[in-house]
């Protein structure tokens, strides 16, 4: 058992010496994640065309742009459908959620 415990801390050292301490890590901070926790313009385009891609969609600004999205403190993009309606689209840029949407006032989940 003595020669059983002495091999094994003799083999455990020499991993120490082929491996020195210094270069045991573990996590690297050159191996970050990059996450994107928002979206952009194109992302938001995207996901309207997956929505329905039937039609074009014409960026028409962000959230910042009109009064009522401002007042409800919402963060995203408005686009209308490339055909007659009044009513447009926003996308969320924080969660993806796509919503009709109407200057006067108008937003409702659209999935």
């Amino acid at each position: 058992m003595r020669k059983l415990i002495i091999v094994l801390c003799i083999l455990c050292s020499s991993l120490f010496f082929i491996n020195p301490i210094k270069k045991l890590t573990y996590a690297n901070d050159n191996n970050k994640i990059n996450q994107q926790n928002e979206l952009t313009v194109e992302q938001a385009k995207e996901l309207l065309l997956k929505y329905n891609n039937m039609v074009d969609y014409i960026y028409q600004g962000d959230a910042s742009n009109f009064e009522y999205l401002k007042s409800k403190n919402l963060q995203g993009y408005v686009f209308l459908p490339d055909v007659d309606t009044d009513i447009g689209y926003f996308v969320d840029k924080q969660n993806s959620n796509i919503y009709f949407f109407h200057p006067s006032g108008y937003l409702e989940l659209a999935k």
